[in-house]
């Protein structure tokens, strides 16, 4: 329910600003809009879709994170219920400004590596035998699945820092005692209790869900553009 849409949003609105600043160039390969282009799309296309999905990432932070007390879990609706009765409208953005600070450079370093590793590999010698092999112009699942796999880890690995200040910031109900009080405050504590290693808890296992998720979703978005006939 969250990373569907989302991922939806971003591409398409990744896409979009690709073809406007083709269009205010002049030209006609979106190729031509370059590294510049890359970032700017990229950060707007991040931004757009993590505002779009954040109240149901924090849903499931809250069911991750949540006590279960005699083995029942709440539902995805009543947890919504309780979180807007007891907390208010504005506790589903809880932790969305370190969120979105995270998102915007995730996303143009992840969007943006991966076309330019993608255009990198139209020129290697590895390509060039893999695409004897294949007997394909174009990049084919194995360069798909690798230009994925290292934009992804370098996305993620840099932004790690904001997405363990937003994380403990949803898991938390304002109603907590000794609940964080702002991003500021979370950064404070964590780095006064745990130091900078803090920062990068759980960065192992987030690398084995994102490295391969960012991988086969670049690899079915390609794959779904030829066979829609967008390119």
């Amino acid at each position: 329910m969250k990373v569907s849409p989302e991922s939806a949003i971003k591409f398409y609105a990744y896409e979009m600003p690709k073809n406007v600043i083709v269009y205010a160039k002049g030209g006609d390969d979106k190729a031509e809009i370059g590294a510049g282009g890359c970032l700017l799309a990229g950060g707007l296309a991040g931004a757009i879709a993590q505002t779009a999905v954040y109240p149901m990432d924090l849903v499931k932070t809250r069911l991750q994170t949540h006590a279960c007390e005699g083995g029942k879990v709440p539902s995805i609706g009543s947890l919504s219920r309780d979180i807007l009765v007891q907390e208010g409208p504005r506790a589903f953005y809880r932790g969305v400004v370190p969120s979105l600070i995270g998102m915007i450079p995730y996303a143009v370093i992840d969007l943006a590596a991966y076309e330019t590793l993608k255009d990198m590999s139209k020129k290697s010698m590895v390509y060039f035998f893999l695409r004897l092999f294949a007997l394909s112009s174009e990049p084919g699942p194995l360069v798909q699945l690798g230009c994925g796999t290292i934009s992804g880890a370098l996305g993620a690995t840099c932004v790690y820092p904001l997405l363990v200040v937003r994380t403990r910031m949803q898991a938390q109900s304002v109603n907590d005692e000794g609940a964080y009080k702002g991003m500021s405050d979370v950064f404070r504590r964590t780095f006064r209790n745990e130091g900078i290693r803090g920062f990068y808890k759980g960065l192992f296992p987030n690398l084995l869900w994102v490295v391969p998720s960012a991988s086969i979703t670049y690899l079915v978005y390609e794959t779904m553009k030829k066979s829609l006939h967008l390119e």
